[in-house]
């Protein structure tokens, strides 16, 4: 015959086995509703997702060969000045001189003067 607190504790876990349930079907359907309401918001606004499929709907025609070739030619530009006003950003030089002779192919920089990281072993 089984103990009152076997029963006791039967009737505990199984109260939290059925809470942890209907707390996960509680949480699939609010999941679910949130999703179907993001997509009717988004389905008023001409974005439809279907079957893994994404559709834009827009009222702008796609660009022509030209205006495409002219936007890129634009964006090159303007890369270009964006690296010629940050020179010292895109260049790998350590600190005011490159140290040619001293460096080793491994990239190993044995100077004090850097701060922060300093490699102490070679590379494989």
């Amino acid at each position: 015959m089984a103990s009152t607190w076997d029963i006791i504790s039967s009737i505990l876990f199984l109260g939290i086995f059925l809470g942890v349930v209907f707390l996960a079907i509680k949480f699939s359907s609010v999941l679910s509703s949130s999703t179907t309401s993001a997509q009717s918001s988004l389905q008023s606004q001409g974005i439809t997702y279907r079957q893994g499929k994404l559709n834009i709907k827009t009222d702008r025609a796609a660009p022509s060969r030209d205006e495409y070739i002219a936007n890129t030619q634009a964006a090159f530009q303007r890369g270009g000045k964006m690296f010629k006003s940050h020179a010292d950003a895109f260049s790998f030089k350590k600190g005011e001189e490159q140290q040619i002779n001293g460096s080793q192919a491994s990239g190993v920089d044995l100077s004090t003067d850097r701060k922060g990281f300093r490699r102490t072993k070679k590379l494989a």
